[in-house]
């Protein structure tokens, strides 16, 4: 019964790793700029490849390798202290090479100097 329960565990995380995966890549193609383009591959692609991650750590952890396992948790720690600092980077690099009349922005906040100008 615990393998029956763990074979489904492994089915249901590969199947919402690849739904997030999906989403992120249909928001790619389909959201109007960059900005929330990056939104749409930050979020849902760093959920999806955690749950991957995850899968593949417990389907390794089930072969007899547990250490797989814990690497695995490790690789997904890593990936969520990486991602958001590679992303904010390149929101920053596309708001500077951007023309202002290209945006559509609410509020920008970036927009004004650090004198207030």
């Amino acid at each position: 019964m615990n393998e029956l329960l763990t074979d489904y565990l492994i089915l249901g995380l590969a199947t919402v790793g690849v739904a997030f995966m999906l989403i992120s890549a249909l928001g790619i193609l389909r959201l109007p700029d960059i900005f929330t383009r990056m939104h749409a591959a930050g979020k849902a692609a760093t959920l999806g490849v955690s749950c991957l991650l995850l899968t593949a750590g417990i389907f390794f952890g089930k072969l007899g390798g547990i250490s797989e396992f814990w690497r695995m948790v490790a690789l997904i720690a890593l990936f969520f202290v990486t991602a958001p600092v590679a992303t904010t980077t390149m929101a920053r690099a596309a708001y500077r090479t951007t023309k202002p009349e290209d945006f559509q922005l609410v509020v920008d906040e970036m927009g004004e100097d650090a004198d207030g100008k």
